[in-house]
């Protein structure tokens, strides 16, 4: 992963300081590691970049509440999509929804699933959909590796590792830990988020497949 400065962040993307600090206000900001913030004030990687690219792409089709629950709840799925982009360029891959059943006011899915992988694998899981949005991980990492070389930085570097890799392991581990430690002290102060809220409220959770290991739902 490359370290970017707030600065350089934010040209690669396009977007001004105020719009960015705006977007962080309304909640509608999804980084890597599922939060919505960087680890260190004013530094950023280039996964972050990543994650509000998934965003934009998400949020015509569901709305950016939506999308940027998604994106926070679901980086294990999405950052996979990525380790697979960058070790098999050559080959698309996605960041996949699908809808599943109607809700009572017909107007809402009763059920949403996630998933990643090449198109093949993303038909397969999510089988019997109405509706998919597929996201194209490949084409959003060269899209901003040519933003990156616009703008003077070298993002040439692999974003992540590929699923089979010994370190995606321990780091998806180690951010699956953290999210429920996250969770497990908002229930003890009895305090929420936008985003636990927002996954509450809907049925939304993860094929059973990251990197050919089952996990739990999310949601």
């Amino acid at each position: 992963m490359r370290s970017l400065t707030r600065d350089q962040f934010l040209k690669i993307f396009g977007l001004s300081s105020g719009a960015f600090d705006a977007q962080q206000r309304a909640g509608h900001v999804a980084l890597a590691f599922g939060t919505p913030s960087p680890a260190m004030p004013g530094r950023y990687c280039d996964l972050d970049l990543t994650a509000l690219a998934i965003a934009e792409a998400l949020a015509p089709p569901l709305g950016r509440p939506s999308a940027t629950t998604i994106v926070l709840g679901f980086f294990n799925q999405w950052v996979a999509a990525v380790g697979q982009a960058d070790a098999d360029p050559d080959r698309d891959y996605f960041f996949a929804i699908g809808g599943f059943g109607w809700g009572n006011d017909r107007k809402h899915f009763r059920e949403l699933l996630v998933t990643h992988g090449a198109g093949e694998q993303i038909m397969s899981d999510l089988g019997g959909a109405r509706s998919v949005i597929a996201v194209n991980i490949t084409q959003i990492l060269v899209r901003l590796r040519d933003k990156a070389r616009a703008a003077g930085t070298d993002l040439s570097q692999p974003f992540f590792f590929p699923p089979e890799h010994e370190r995606y392991s321990q780091i998806i581990a180690e951010f699956q830990q953290e999210r429920e430690a996250r969770v497990a002290r908002l229930r003890r102060t009895n305090k929420e988020t936008r985003h636990p809220q927002a996954m509450s409220r809907r049925n939304i959770r993860a094929v059973e497949r990251v990197g050919g290991a089952r996990v739990q739902p999310v949601a």
